[in-house]
């Protein structure tokens, strides 16, 4: 087994996954349009760290999780809950003028992040999918370093993805002061 084969493909996988726009890649967006590119910052890097901690869950309890289909729906079920309330939410909530604050710290957008993603349960049902084919074309995620690894690649997708939408929000930003 080819640990580097395992962490490309969790590049490739998150970064595929996380590109279109979304929640996260909207709240890491609106925090660098906001606040700043180091609020931006710390809020993809928590919501990284997110999907790295969901992949490695989606991936060690693989076995597990497919054979038991109460844990598959109750992951849909609650994944189904959370986008309806949030949507709800965001559609009767009033648009209001948004202040520029410099005096929130790293911590709080870090959690922002943490909490942003950690709404987002539907990358476990994605990773069990991705590592499904994964096992059927030969990796077997018997040991825990491939399973880390696979994790590792999945965060640092989930990043340079995030940190792509930070540094489009600060062009905007410049084109718009230009």
């Amino acid at each position: 087994m080819n640990l580097i084969e395992l962490l490309l493909f969790g590049v490739l996988f998150s970064a595929l996954g996380a590109t279109a726009p979304g929640l996260i890649n909207l709240s890491v967006a609106e925090r660098t349009l906001t606040r700043g590119v180091r609020p931006g910052m710390m809020v993809a890097t928590g919501a990284a760290l997110t999907q790295l901690i969901y992949t490695f869950i989606a991936v060690y309890f693989i076995d597990v999780i497919i054979k038991n289909e109460i844990i598959t729906e109750s992951i849909n079920w609650a994944a189904c809950v959370i986008f309806l309330g949030l949507g709800v939410f965001y559609f009767f909530k009033t648009a209001a003028t948004v202040k520029p604050s410099k005096s929130a710290s790293d911590r709080k957008h870090f959690g922002y992040g943490l909490v942003i993603a950690g709404m987002n349960m539907l990358i476990i049902p994605t990773w069990i999918f991705i590592a499904i084919w994964l096992k059927s074309n030969g990796f077997d995620f018997i040991a825990i370093r491939e399973i880390i690894f696979i994790s590792l690649g999945s965060g640092i997708g989930a990043l340079l993805v995030f940190v792509g939408y930070v540094r489009l929000s600060r062009y905007i930003l410049d084109q718009k002061s230009n």
